[in-house]
């Protein structure tokens, strides 16, 4: 069980801060347009999904957001501070195909990566932070695999492992982009158990997700784009069959995976 954070709400007691409040944030990569002023307010706490079609600018949202690449125009604050001061508070897990698998580390040693901000860069890893690394690894039923390369995992264990690493960074904001692209169905359970046990610890967990029929299982709300902001809000009253035509440009069924 995940330890509760403490609120984030300021001092007065009657405006939360929000986790993420992005304002007219813009993407551009060689002249073209990736995102186009988008604006949006993230719950205090929960499970979103960044949902669009290939190419609506979802990984540039994230990326954008991180400072990994140049915002065109606009902001984005992390509890109400910009992300280079907030980096303790945040936890970002990118897509698989962006990682090296043959860099030769240990399951164990990718998640103790996660211990880095709080006990140094320099400083060597003690046997406490050994044992703190194979305790996340056992949060996402990994622990047998602690001494195995992380290149002969598997593709839904790997993200596992991410998974963990970013936990063992105790943060409260934590970014996901397609953590479920490409796993199997006990990875897919796995994730989902923790994101949940995040979000009861009062955590904001945000997902680019691309599979439309898990959208209403997994999440609580759900952010429609193309380029621009289309929609977002709770799940039950803002993914609808309306928002998702306006944001694919063709009806879809929920139940297409598409």
């Amino acid at each position: 069980m995940l330890a509760p954070f403490p609120s984030n709400r300021v001092s007065s007691g009657i405006m939360p801060i929000p986790p993420l409040a992005i304002r007219d944030l813009s993407v551009q990569y060689g002249g073209r347009t990736a995102l186009e002023n988008f604006t949006w307010t993230a719950p205090e706490r929960g499970l979103v999904a960044i949902v669009g079609p290939n190419g609506a600018g979802k990984s540039s949202l994230l990326k954008a957001v991180l400072d990994l690449v140049p915002k065109a125009g606009g902001t984005a604050e992390i509890f109400g501070k910009p992300v280079s001061e907030q980096r303790d508070l945040l936890a970002y897990v990118p897509q698989r195909a962006s990682v090296d698998w043959d860099f030769p580390a240990t399951a164990a040693d990718v998640v103790a990566m996660g211990l880095y901000r709080r006990i140094g860069w320099l400083k060597p890893l003690r046997a406490a932070d050994h044992v703190s690394a194979k305790k996340y690894l056992d949060m996402v039923g990994l622990s047998e695999f602690a001494d195995r390369q992380i290149g002969a995992l598997s593709g839904g264990q790997q993200q596992r492992v991410f998974l963990a690493r970013a936990l063992a960074q105790a943060a409260k904001l934590f970014l996901l982009d397609e953590p479920f692209a490409g796993v199997d169905a006990v990875t897919e359970g796995v994730m989902t158990r923790v994101f949940r046990d995040l979000r009861d610890a009062g955590s904001l967990v945000i997902a680019v997700h691309h599979d439309l029929s898990s959208v209403k299982d997994i999440f609580d709300t759900v952010v429609l784009l193309n380029r621009e902001f289309i929609a977002g809000g709770p799940v039950a009253t803002t993914f609808t069959p309306d928002n998702i035509a306006r944001t694919y440009g063709v009806p879809l069924s929920l139940n297409s995976g598409q």
